[in-house]
């Protein structure tokens, strides 16, 4: 070839809105001279701001560079491609080529899936058959990504519609993704939820980002401070007085810590207690002790078993052992019984259960489960088998499946009346191009004695994606609920033995169409549906067909969130002729640690609110308002949380309110005091209605333990000083350094007053240690920390002396155009030839923090002229360095003044 052409910097690494230069340069290694010519982007490049376009000739032997610039806008970073490429041709008089060259972006991104609810607290309603939950997900990368999302309920308990969805997200696009959820058992408790979110990117299967959403149930028989509060955490403790309205005062224990019993006994330890003063009862619950060695995990006392297809709770233990790299065995066995020991709830017998779990396969394309649970309970007088396989396998990236079945049995202990009951589910998933197909399906018969007894689903989902955040879909949803029992033992059993247990059927059948699309950061989403549902309960049956429309708008904007959405529908009971309408608008709106919800309804929107409706032959108007702040203090020192809320509802004629503060206050680092308060009244709006109010507040104290290293991972110790004679070692005299930022690679923390520092939990690996150097000191050793033990060192920093300087022009006489020189360059280079980096600030001022020694301090640039660009300066044992300035003149300026 008669010619070389390369860039001088092969990668780039480049950060979203910087601009940045690179050189083509061009060399003739013929010996004729060559015209070059045709220069252009081999693609049109967003964020190009120049390149040369004039042909030019190159003697032989010559080399000329060419300079390309760029701008790093969001577009730019937005590409799919990191390789930026031009061409070119050249010629003589006797040929005629082309040419190209590239270079490489490396761009600075964060590729996890940002994945958070709406609303700050998130409620169910047990007496509604459902409620919505928004979700954001965002795509923190630049890149386009096909994300599948799963959804799990903590404890198992809750039905979570779909419970899988896979969503396209452009670079930095931040989706509402909508989920419904009910709970399954309408127990006494109403244990609080967690849904665990768990993001997969179907390129390469990793897992991209996960978390978890708290629920709080509503429940008007239970008098309990919620889960959302302060007191939920890990290593501490704290004894707290609880006083209540109806009399029912106590004092209450719970906290929980971890532990490093030996190098390889690794535990946890759980507890909450009661103690009823004025009766002298107590109650133990939710306590536990958890033991861990090596691939092994022991728990006794409060259990509960997930995945089981089954309601697994109770007191008895559990031992999980994991073989192979994804292989694990749980065996467990247990007695159906909220209270661990105690005297404040009767101790009856409860239900015995014993089951196993094996889960296999690999992480990625294939994997599953088996379980089986069997459960005695002598209250009903029934045992009750269920079996369970469940496997989730990809074809391919674009085809997903996910199937189980079970099998369950049920016998009468004292009618020896029997049931077998099945259940099977097919769900697929796939991606094809713009397309997106999700299939999910679930069948279980009457008898069924799994968690989905007597449940229907059919859901087909078809979606395609288009340009600029724009996506179309059609979804057809069937859903049917009718369960069956075996016969109370301790009656006489009547026809087919069902009589004595209450009849329930619930189904919905639903065609929606859904248009969504994006307006910068605004989210919007109609569609227009057909819904019918059905509902029969004991003598009452009712039915709905309503034509609804939805939409939704959501954006967020810097610290401000805002979300609304709005169903109209015109409705008709089943066997009537008459239409009526209605309307639910919801507004949520978040700003910072503020939130602000509301909801307002105009007639019946579901089956349910059919039979009040029916014989008050009234149209209705309900609305609830909620608001939370989340706050802190005195520099974190002082934390809480404060909710008042308001609820309307004309059809049940009733008026609710509630008011909730949440307190803690850091006393030290390890102690804290503890507060909670929670007012409620309730009024019924109708004459001679009932009306009451009841209170609970608490205050404790809270005890802070260390985290303990689990195990596989090693705690790294740090003393920072100043090593003022370079010794490396803390000597008498030394200034420890406090309040430093730490960095171990990812693990961030910082120096308490005793200049030390801990770091638990590190796996096995080599780190960089980096030191915020905010007393301008720098460290003397090697920042490489290899661990692979538990480390505690000093940690030397030598003190840095401080050099600063300031530019200044010497401008001519009427010469009032300003300058700048922000962002210039300012070098010094040591008499080793090591060069350090300052940059010039909006002052027109530049800093330095070096070590002892002579220095050269010079600027290198082409805009301006110096009038002295180099200085040579000596630091010596002085605190600071004297100031310099640098003067400077414009370039190709002169005024001439004429005198008359």
């Amino acid at each position: 070839m008669d010619i070389e052409a390369y860039f001088e910097t092969d990668s780039i690494a480049v950060v979203k809105g910087s601009t940045f230069t690179n050189f083509l340069v061009v060399k003739n290694t013929s010996d004729v001279e060559i015209t070059v010519q045709e220069l252009a982007p081999q693609e049109k490049y967003p964020g190009l701001l120049f390149y040369p376009k004039a042909n030019f000739t190159l003697a032989a032997g010559a080399q000329k560079r060419l300079p390309l610039k760029f701008i790093a806008n969001l577009d730019f970073m937005k590409r799919p491609s990191n390789k930026i490429a031009f061409s070119f041709s050249f010629k003589t008089s006797t040929i005629f080529k082309s040419a190209v060259a590239a270079f490489y972006l490396q761009k600075e991104e964060d590729t996890t899936i940002s994945i958070y609810p709406f609303s700050r607290e998130n409620y169910l309603n047990p007496a509604t058959p459902e409620s919505s939950l928004m979700v954001f997900v965002e795509n923190r990368g630049y890149a386009k990504r096909n994300i599948k999302l799963e959804f799990q309920s903590l404890p198992d308990g809750l039905t979570i519609t779909p419970n899988q969805q896979t969503v396209t997200l452009e670079g930095l696009e931040k989706r509402i993704v909508e989920i419904r959820v009910a709970t399954r058992n309408q127990n006494v408790l109403y244990p609080d939820y967690n849904i665990q979110v768990k993001a997969t990117d179907l390129i390469d299967s990793e897992n991209v980002g996960s978390s978890q959403i708290q629920l709080v149930v509503l429940s008007s028989n239970r008098q309990i401070a919620r889960g959302v509060d302060l007191g939920r955490g890990n290593n501490y403790a704290e004894v707290t007085y609880n006083e209540n309205s109806s009399g029912f005062n106590y004092m209450q224990l719970r906290g929980n810590t971890e532990f490093s019993a030996s190098e390889n006994l690794y535990g946890r330890f759980n507890i909450n207690t009661d103690y009823y003063m004025q009766d002298g009862l107590y109650n133990l619950y939710d306590t536990w002790l958890e033991l861990e060695h090596k691939n092994s995990v022991m728990r006794i006392g409060n259990v509960q078993g997930s995945d089981y297809d089954y309601s697994v709770s109770g007191r008895g233990g559990k031992i999980t052992t994991r073989f192979g790299a994804t292989n694990q065995l749980e065996v467990l066995g247990l007695e159906n019984n909220y209270s661990l020991y105690g005297t404040y709830f009767q101790q009856t017998e409860g239900s015995k259960m014993a089951g196993a779990k094996y889960s296999f396969g690999s992480s990625n394309n294939f994997n599953g489960k088996l379980s089986y649970i069997f459960e005695r309970d002598p209250r009903l007088s029934i045992d009750t088998q269920v079996a369970n396989l469940t496997s989730l396998f990809s074809i391919s990236e674009q085809h997903n499946f996910r199937l189980e079945g079970g099998l369950s049995h049920e016998k009468g202990l004292l009618s020896n009346d029997q049931n077998t009951g099945a259940s099977a589910e097919l769900n697929y998933d796939a991606t094809i191009g713009n397309w997106n197909f999700q299939s999910t399906n679930s069948y279980a018969s009457k008898a069924y004695a799994g968690l989905s007894r007597g449940a229907y689903f059919f859901n087909q989902r078809i979606g395609r994606e288009f340009s600029k955040g724009k996506r179309v879909f059609l979804l057809y949803q069937r859903s049917q609920v009718q369960p069956e029992y075996l016969s109370f033992q301790n009656t006489i059993n009547q026809a087919n033995g069902y009589g004595n247990y209450p009849k329930y059927f619930h189904s919905t059948g639903a065609v929606k169409l859904g248009y969504q699309f994006t307006v910068q950061n605004w989210n919007f989403l109609v569609s227009p549906q057909v819904e019918q549902q059905k509902n029969e309960s004991n003598a009452i049956a009712r039915g709905l067909l309503s034509y609804r429309f939805h939409a939704n708008i959501g954006t967020s904007f810097g610290n401000h969130g805002l979300n609304l959405s709005g169903d109209y529908a015109k409705s008709k009971q089943e066997n009537s002729t008459d239409w009526f309408n209605s309307l639910r608008a919801t507004m949520s709106y978040r700003f910072n640690n503020f939130s602000l919800n509301g909801t307002v309804q105009k007639n019946p929107i579901n089956v349910y609110e059919l039979n009040s409706y029916h014989y008050s032959g009234q149209g209705f108007i309900n609305y609830n308002v909620y608001s939370s702040y989340n706050f802190q203090a005195f520099k974190g020192a002082l934390s809480g949380s404060a909710s008042a809320g308001v609820n309307y509802s004309e059809l049940y004629q009733n008026l609710n309110k509630t008011v909730t503060g949440n307190l803690e206050y850091k006393i030290s680092n390890n102690w804290a005091t503890t507060g909670y308060l929670n007012y409620s009244d309730y009024e019924s709006i109708q004459s001679g209605g009932y009306s009451g109010y009841n209170y609970q507040f608490r205050v404790g104290l809270k005890k802070y333990f260390a985290v303990a290293t689990s195990l596989g991972n090693h705690k790294v110790s740090f003393q920072l000083f100043e090593d003022a004679n370079f010794n490396g070692v803390l000597d008498s005299g030394e200034q420890v350094l406090a309040n430093e930022v730490i960095k171990l690679d990812r693990y961030v923390a910082m120096t308490d007053k005793k200049g030390k520092v801990t770091f638990q939990n590190v796996p096995q690996g080599i780190y960089k240690l980096e030191v915020n150097q905010s007393a301008g000191a720098r460290l003397k050793m090697d920042p490489m920390i290899v661990v692979d033990r538990n480390i505690k060192m000093n940690v030397g920093l030598v003190k840095a002396i401080r050099v600063s300087g300031k530019l200044k022009e010497i401008r001519q006489a009427y010469d009032f155009k300003e300058t700048s020189v922000t962002g210039i360059a300012v070098y010094a280079k040591s008499e080793e030839g090591v060069v350090h980096t300052a940059v010039v600030n909006q002052n027109d001022e530049f800093e330095f923090f070096l070590k002892d020694g002579e220095y050269d301090i010079f600027i290198k640039n082409d805009k301006y002229n110096f009038i002295n660009p180099k200085q040579t300066i000596v630091i010596g044992n002085t605190e600071n360095a004297e100031i310099l300035l640098f003067e400077y003149k414009k370039k190709d300026t002169e005024i001439k003044v004429k005198r008359f």
